[in-house]
């Protein structure tokens, strides 16, 4: 296969597979409070019991199995962090609030609502049945493995391991991410700008998106349209980084000189057009060491989405991580319709009522503005011209309610 031949989107992302399948980055010890975003690399055991010991569900009076009476002797009362040094004979009760250790033996936690105390003495209007007593050890036990390896950490997965008394983690070293923006039109100063000059908009784009990732962005660099300045730029990101991420200049025009810096920078190209909509134009290559290489299109919508559909999966085999794109079947809220089938569709679009699907009003990749409003992108296969209301659609959710 040429490299510079129109290749379906699924040859393309198993061409990713392949090439980075034992790219595994180095593994580090790190504190779980700092370990967000990091993927593990070792199965965590818990090194407590969930929960520690018997404690109250709710505020109220612990009572013995069995022993259930209208009115029972107040011995005392116990607050969450206390110990409870509590006997519990028959026909008494100990006052306990919610989080606080039960007494040996206690069975059940009568509600607070439902009694009333008075003189020393508890008076109680209702017997439900219920326990109210969390049990040690109901929810994980001591050396349960809670989280398995290739586990990407987020604020659940660190509250829960703190919970079970994990510290410290194993995980894989943050990705390197090198941005390159290419172009003479682009600017990075609004003072910049005249006739012909447009703003830098995917350098920071994609810086933001690797940071929001957790990867470490080791260089952004701007370029203009020259084959060596191309290739020393290639090189001198390719020496810092896991991944190198450039913009614009991967297509067969007069002044795309990417593809062929690529070469003079010893990259190994695979592939340079994908039958994806948009995002048609893009690059992989690969580098010694199993560093990867990405050329996303110029237009900030195409940078976008290749970011998510490439550049993360690249990212997950290198730190062992599960590929994050999530794919629901859901249904159309409106019609779709397009005269070109070539291409497998990314159209923008926001979920409402029941989960319906509902393309939003688009102008072309570069309308960066109108995906602001989309919760993600419906997938419109190959040969495929028409959707009406109520089909049955793939919906890849991104942006704002895209989940770790």
């Amino acid at each position: 296969m040429n490299s510079r031949d129109t290749i379906p989107l699924d040859d393309a992302l198993g061409i990713v597979d392949e090439t980075l399948a034992g790219a595994k980055l180095p593994v580090e010890t790190v504190p779980v409070c700092r370990a967000l975003t990091r993927v593990l690399r070792t199965d965590v055991a818990s090194r407590v019991d969930l929960p520690p010991f018997n404690k109250s569900a709710m505020d109220g009076y612990a009572i013995l199995e069995g022993d259930e009476r209208e009115e029972y002797r107040l011995l005392g009362t116990v607050a969450a962090g206390e110990v409870c040094t509590f006997e519990l004979p028959p026909g008494t009760t100990v006052k306990v609030m919610t989080g606080a250790p039960v007494p040996d033996g206690a069975a059940r936690v009568v509600m607070i609502e439902h009694t009333e105390e008075q003189g020393g003495m508890v008076k109680v209007y209702r017997h439900d049945g219920k326990t109210n007593i969390c049990r040690q050890a109901e929810d994980v036990r001591t050396g349960d493995v809670v989280m398995r390896a290739g586990t990407t950490l987020g604020p659940l997965e660190i509250g829960n391991l703190v919970s079970c008394g994990v510290t410290e983690v194993e995980v894989t070293r943050a990705v390197r991410v090198a941005v390159i923006s290419t172009g003479d039109e682009i600017v990075d100063d609004p003072v910049d700008l005249a006739p012909g000059k447009i703003m830098n908009v995917n350098g920071p784009m994609l810086a933001a998106l690797a940071r929001a990732r957790g990867f470490e962005v080791v260089g952004e660099w701007l370029v203009g349209d020259e084959h060596r300045a191309t290739a020393a730029t290639l090189r001198e990101a390719l020496a810092c980084a896991d991944v190198v991420i450039a913009s614009g200049g991967v297509s067969v025009g007069d002044y795309d000189y990417v593809l062929g810096a690529l070469g003079d920078a010893g990259l190994t190209v695979y592939f340079s057009r994908v039958a994806v909509k948009p995002g048609r134009p893009t690059v992989y290559a690969s580098a010694p060491g199993g560093k990867g290489f990405f050329g996303l299109p110029g237009n900030p919508v195409s940078v976008y989405l290749m970011f998510h559909l490439f550049v993360l999966r690249a990212a997950a085999h290198m730190t062992g991580g599960a590929v994050p794109m999530r794919e629901m079947t859901l249904r159309m809220a409106s019609g779709f319709s397009r005269r070109k089938t070539d291409r497998v569709e990314f159209v923008p679009a926001r979920l409402i009522r029941d989960a319906r699907v509902e393309p939003i009003a688009y102008h072309g990749s570069a309308h960066l503005m109108a995906v602001m409003e989309a919760d993600g992108f419906c997938i419109v296969p190959v040969g495929v011209g028409k959707l009406a209301a109520n089909d049955e659609v793939t919906f890849v959710p991104l942006g704002r309610i895209a989940t770790w």
